[in-house]
């Protein structure tokens, strides 16, 4: 079975933000997009309103469509071709702004005068419900500000090992991700960006109207945890979070391919069992996701978003 690196939940702002690159190891190293606030990025999720697409393909037989996802962070232009063909097809099925889920390779592409412009080039578009794209920005939301400790944490305890994180529980890939994130952008104001998430705090809590790509932010505001967890229930650990993610990526991919857009249970948990989740584990993960209402089994044996 060929597995995929998990998706990283960011912004639009994140991603806007994320102009420095590096190569993985191997034969056939991956490249990943780094950014300022602490993700080492080759696919990511985001959620947001999605515009309609337009054709910019010069060429009749290659096929190449563009639109933009607006979150309350920003906006980040989203592109399918032909290699994509569903999710091409999913850009181009609609007329009018819609809630979306998005899932794709972060790419940056720089131009003769140096700039540098990030997009994301499309595996799977999703239209859903608003209570959908709130539900998911929530999660993104968790992620990020999670990130974001890390890297205060980072920079307090110089010596921070990884053996240390480790007992903490939190992903290894996010230390590095963090080390690597401070050292490629050393004068970036972290503290602004966490005062920009205000504006998707609002919006997760329906106290925003639709999706706005650009709005100003006083520098006062004080960020604070949205959703919170149900009481007398301890809050997921960093590596929940990132087992969560881990689940629900293989959740969207099974749903994809599937003819009814419904992830087979048991197709999902042989995936997910197949990279160490498995057990117990996996059980705890889907009845956590079912309890916040991320997850539901609407047909036996059948899961889709909530």
């Amino acid at each position: 079975m060929s597995l995929r690196e998990p998706a990283w939940r960011v912004t639009a702002r994140e991603l806007e933000s994320s102009l420095e690159e590096e190569k993985g190891e191997g034969e056939r190293p991956t490249t990943y997009l780094l950014s300022p606030f602490g993700a080492r990025m080759s696919r990511v999720l985001l959620a947001g309103s999605l515009s309609p697409a337009e054709s910019i393909g010069r060429d009749e037989s290659q096929a190449f469509w563009r639109a933009r996802l607006s979150d309350p962070t920003g906006a980040v232009a989203v592109t399918a071709g032909s290699f994509q063909p569903r999710a091409m097809a999913q850009l181009r099925g609609a007329t009018a702004p819609r809630p979306a889920i998005v899932v794709g390779k972060a790419h940056l592409f720089r131009g003769r005068d140096g700039v540098g412009y990030v997009s994301v080039r499309a595996e799977a578009v999703r239209s859903v419900p608003e209570s959908d794209e709130r539900a998911t920005l929530a999660e993104i939301l968790r992620q990020t500000l999670d990130r974001l400790d890390l890297l205060e944490r980072v920079e307090k305890e110089p010596g921070l090992t990884e053996e240390a994180v480790r007992k903490d529980g939190i992903p290894l890939a996010w230390f590095r991700a963090a080390k690597a994130s401070r050292a490629r952008y050393p004068n970036v104001d972290r503290p602004a960006f966490r005062r920009e998430l205000r504006n998707a705090v609002r919006r997760v809590a329906g106290e925003s109207g639709p999706t706005r790509a650009t709005l100003p932010t006083p520098a006062t505001v004080t960020v604070t945890r949205a959703p919170s967890p149900p009481p007398g229930s301890p809050p997921p650990t960093a590596a929940e979070r990132a087992e969560e993610s881990l689940f629900l990526d293989q959740l969207d991919e099974v749903a994809d391919a599937s003819a009814d857009g419904y992830a087979d249970l048991k197709e999902v948990l042989a995936r997910v069992s197949a990279q160490g989740l498995a057990g117990e584990r996996a059980e705890a993960i889907l009845n956590r996701l079912e309890e916040e209402g991320v997850l539901e089994e609407p047909i036996v044996g059948k899961l889709r978003r909530g």
